[in-house]
């Protein structure tokens, strides 16, 4: 079945200052003219420096991607606001929706597409490195389930991986994140929020 966006969509999305994430908001915004806030753990420099910004960093920088690429979103017709907050902390994420709700009403939907991936053999892995592999897409999907219970959104989408069917070697932990995000999807099948 197909996601239920609304044209001129508020969506929250995590992660979504990568690749993918920004080519997915992209098209949200030239096909529904969607409003989206990304959360992001590092901010950005405030919008009305981004022209010198992008004058003054390297083409290809982090920082210099992520601002083309939110260009890109309003040039195709979405509007965008970056929000600073960690996925996994309830009260930086209490704060981002807030801010979202202030500026644009209702959130129809989210797009959880945060997370981090380590690879290293199991038994070299120490659980700090395992614990940042799981947190945002475990610890993270729970703080979004939490502050949107079911029926508070139209839809969620969780961003798992081909790796849950690959298991490749010194992803254990990635593994397990991302079939944490499939048992969550499966067990919300049939509610009034399509996840």
């Amino acid at each position: 079945d197909a996601i239920p966006i609304e044209k001129d969509a508020v969506i929250l999305m995590t992660g979504g200052l990568g690749g993918i994430g920004l080519t997915l908001a992209e098209r949200l915004g030239r096909d529904y003219g969607a409003k989206i806030g990304f959360v992001a753990r590092s901010p950005l420099p405030p919008r009305e420096t981004w022209d010198e910004v992008l004058r003054t960093v390297s083409t290809n920088s982090a920082k210099a991607r992520r601002i083309r690429g939110l260009q890109a979103v309003e040039a195709a017709g979405g509007e965008v606001m970056v929000l600073e907050a960690d996925v996994s902390n309830p009260v930086e994420m209490n704060a981002a929706v807030e801010a979202m709700t202030e500026r644009w009403g209702n959130i129809q939907g989210v797009i959880h597409a945060a997370g981090a991936i380590d690879d290293a053999p199991i038994l070299s892995k120490e659980s700090y490195s395992v614990d940042t592999v799981l947190t945002a897409k475990v610890q993270g999907t729970q703080v979004l389930s939490d502050l949107f219970p079911d029926g508070a959104l139209d839809w969620m989408v969780l961003f798992s991986s081909v790796s849950t069917v690959t298991a490749p070697a010194g992803q254990v932990d990635y593994v397990a994140a991302n079939e944490y995000l499939n048992a969550v999807a499966q067990s919300r099948q049939g509610g009034k929020t399509k996840v």
